[in-house]
């Protein structure tokens, strides 16, 4: 077992004109250029803001409302140079992280 970190990055309604592009240039570094062991792009089907207004899909409906989640994993100190650059990007507040047992 090896011992790395998981972060999650909550891309939220109030970034929602930025959303494809945002969370598309945080995909395509961490992918490219920081090479991570793995990224993946959830859209949430519920959630509220510091607003508390809530949005929430149907079968039919997709919601431009809702939240795009980012969450990648790999040694401490990779993510720690990715996580100079995301801070940039998303409010720190946004973001969380913890270490993670692999293997």
């Amino acid at each position: 077992m090896s011992e790395m970190t998981m972060v999650r990055i909550y891309i939220i309604e109030g970034e929602r004109k930025r959303h494809h592009s945002l969370t598309d240039e945080i995909f395509d570094r961490l992918h490219q250029e920081h090479k991570v062991m793995g990224v993946t792009q959830f859209r949430g089907v519920a959630g509220f803001g510091s607003h508390g207004v809530v949005h929430s899909a149907d079968l039919i409906h997709i919601n431009a409302h809702l939240p795009i989640i980012i969450e990648f994993f790999d040694q401490d100190d990779v993510v720690a140079e990715a996580l100079l650059w995301i801070r940039e990007l998303v409010d720190p507040d946004r973001i969380v992280s913890w270490k993670i047992q692999v293997g």
